[in-house]
């Protein structure tokens, strides 16, 4: 029994990690959980623009920390760095993607959630949208997290079954 999940950028290593298992053929992943999930390092979403200021994640904190991350500007194309621009998402393991309404990542995590189900894989995917990036760390103030990492859990559950 073996999963792959994490939020932000965490949320893009385990989709890249699925993929990559996918293609090598092991480890067998039964589970990805994406907790608003980077999944497009060109940052060319409306969503990086329409909150790009006061909702947490910054568009210029973004930028920095992909400039920190990749070599050059074309590594954004990679789909290891960019896993929604993965020529093929499907045989990946069922998925819980969660994205927060209120989020520069927020439409490049719908984006890769229909994707994936486009593809065939079992997604479930839930939008909170009254709520900005990095909420399901607060789930003793805010109660959509604890709400969030509860429906996580029952995913992580029912894959293990």
């Amino acid at each position: 029994r073996l999963a792959v999940g994490g939020d932000s950028a965490g949320g893009n290593l385990a989709a890249a990690v699925s993929l990559l298992a996918r293609d090598k053929g092991a480890p067998r992943i039964s589970c990805q959980i994406l907790i608003y999930p980077a999944t497009d390092a060109a940052m060319r979403h409306d969503s990086v623009a329409r909150y790009a200021e006061g909702y947490v994640l910054t568009r210029a904190t973004m930028r920095w920390f992909y400039e920190q991350y990749l070599r050059t500007p074309e590594d954004a194309a990679d789909w290891r760095v960019s896993p929604l621009l993965a020529p093929d998402l499907s045989r990946l393991p069922p998925a819980y993607v969660m994205t927060a309404g209120y989020d520069p990542l927020c439409d490049e995590g719908d984006a890769y959630a229909a994707r994936l189900a486009a593809a065939g894989v079992p997604v479930t995917h839930r939008r909170f949208p009254g709520q900005v990036h990095g909420f399901v760390t607060n789930g003793r103030v805010i109660r959509a997290a604890e709400t969030a990492l509860d429906e996580a859990a029952a995913a992580l559950k029912a894959a293990w079954q």
